[in-house]
């Protein structure tokens, strides 16, 4: 059934939600959907409503605080939109949305561009992640030494990993004591507010589109709250079961020996760069043994070492860590397909030109990462819904499994911090296979180090109704990727059916679609 037509002036609420209108008059606490003006114009991104979504902290405490959820509505474009709203579930967790200044509205114009024009999109801020900064978060990790490893000149590089297990037990015991609930922040509640959401709206039925984590959470409303749900399309899949700490590092190796199994065998590849898996894990073991000691100066100008609080001379120790990173960020950039060879060859070269630019831009991304990533939030959300079912024996086996990798498992946060993290404990629930029958298109790219396509066919054994689609040289974010999976997402929505490959070529698909 067609939702009423969505006109703020006109919206119904539903019962019990004692909202009330107001034009920037103030934050409301009480649970419901308020409309606002937008904190952006809308020049570029057409027409935009906005709104302020109050919902319980802890609806186990319906007496205790409430907090708010951004919410901005894409209006659906033409003269004769159809069809139900999209709602866009972002990554993290802790991401916060893309939409809070001015910039990010506008950037939304070429988004948009990747969902149907006829149909409205919904952006929503999930839980704790704020609009302008989180609602909270851990300023005690943000610091260059844990952050970046930054360290004096000469002096060996800090304990990242001690420092950070410090910081996580300082932050806890502050938030505690400024009275925020940390055991309510996680995949079941953010699926209550997403199912509060539609009805608050008065929406008989809508779409949910989820990249990364908003894969899980998209997953999580359908174990919840299946009823309203047209269809969904998952990018970059994350199950509930699946155990992201235990192979965390057999992801990434399976995303390189991918990239070098696809330079072996393209004739310009393997004759410009040899034996790039050879080649990798020599540079690896190099780094590992004799690593570079680089000026954080000749990276960063001066701003931007302010901006992140790096002091005067502070410099990092390049390790084969520091390598994998980099090689890591390039096997994500769709930009340039042979980047991670072309690096390989700037550090064994000693040329350093790429190594400069790359570095800069891992720099940045990490100083970024810290305005937009409530690492507070992420916590609260992993270590309920995923460490608590994964025991010290089993990481230890990962560890050993790992092999030049292990560092990989040794150093994800849930593996060591959240035994400081009172998240509280999840239901079992949390760690089974999600059920359903509803329409649901999964896409995932062949190279992706962070959901490998394994995952989607893992989650798409329980979703009957469900489409699996792999596209080649792809990464993280499918979606972006190409025309092709652009007019596959379209497709499905416009028929919840096996979508047509009329706009992709041959090349553009590791995998046919499947059931």
């Amino acid at each position: 059934m067609k939702r009423r037509p969505l006109v703020f002036a006109g919206l119904v609420l539903s019962a019990g939600a004692a909202a009330y209108f107001y034009l920037n008059s103030g934050t409301p606490s009480t649970p419901g959907f308020y409309e606002r003006s937008c904190w952006f114009k809308t020049d570029v991104v057409g027409e935009a409503r906005c709104g302020d979504f109050v919902v319980s902290e802890n609806r186990q405490k319906p007496d205790g605080r409430t907090i708010n959820l951004p919410v901005v509505i894409l209006a659906a474009q033409g003269e004769k939109p159809h069809g139900e709203p999209i709602v866009f579930l972002n990554g993290g967790p802790g991401d916060r949305t893309p939409m809070f200044n001015q910039r990010e509205m506008d950037s939304w114009s070429i988004w948009r561009e990747d969902y149907p024009p006829d149909q409205d999109l919904i952006l929503v801020g999930l839980r704790g992640t704020g609009l302008e900064t989180a609602d909270f978060d851990c300023t005690e990790l943000k610091g260059p030494e844990i952050s970046l490893g930054a360290h004096a000149p000469g002096a060996e590089a800090p304990d990242v990993r001690a420092l950070t297990l410090q910081g996580v037990i300082d932050c806890s015991q502050r938030l505690l004591a400024e009275g925020v609930d940390l055991t309510a922040y996680n995949s079941r509640e953010s699926a209550a507010d997403i199912a509060e959401l539609r009805q608050a709206l008065a929406i008989e039925s809508w779409s949910l589109y989820g990249i990364s984590y908003g894969t899980r959470l998209a997953l999580s409303v359908l174990r919840y709250h299946p009823e309203g749900i047209r269809a969904v399309v998952l990018d970059g899949v994350v199950p509930p079961e699946a155990a992201e700490g235990l192979e965390v590092a057999n992801y990434y190796r399976g995303s390189l020996e991918k990239l070098f199994r696809n330079c072996a065998l393209d004739p310009g590849c393997k004759s410009q760069f040899g034996d790039l898996s050879a080649r990798y894990q020599e540079l690896f073991q190099r780094l590992k043994t004799r690593p570079l000691k680089l000026r954080l100066a000749g990276y960063l100008d001066s701003e931007e070492r302010a901006s992140m609080g790096i002091s005067e001379g502070q410099e990092i120790t390049f390790d084969h860590r520091w390598f994998d990173t980099l090689v890591f960020d390039a096997i994500l950039d769709r930009r340039v397909p042979l980047l991670v060879p072309i690096l390989i060859d700037d550090i064994e070269e000693k040329r350093y030109a790429i190594l400069k630019e790359r570095l800069r831009e891992s720099l940045l991304i990490a100083r970024d990462a810290n305005s937009y990533n409530s690492w507070a939030v992420y916590l609260s959300h992993v270590c309920r819904d995923e460490a608590a079912f994964e025991t010290a024996s089993d990481i230890a086996a990962a560890v050993k499994a790992a092999g030049d990798l292990a560092y990989y498992v040794e150093d994800y946060a849930s593996n060591y911090l959240c035994a400081q993290w009172p998240s509280g404990e999840a239901d079992p629930i949390e760690n089974t296979p999600v059920k359903s029958d509803v329409p649901t298109l999964m896409l995932s790219g062949d190279l992706d180090p962070l959901t490998p396509p394994e995952l989607a066919r893992q989650a798409a054994e329980n979703l009957s109704n469900s489409h699996v689609l792999t596209l080649a040289a792809a990464s993280h974010g499918a979606l972006y990727e190409n025309n092709c999976a652009r007019h596959l997402v379209r497709s499905f929505l416009k028929t919840l059916k096996r979508p047509t490959q009329t706009h992709c070529k041959p090349q553009d698909l590791v995998v046919r679609l499947q059931q």
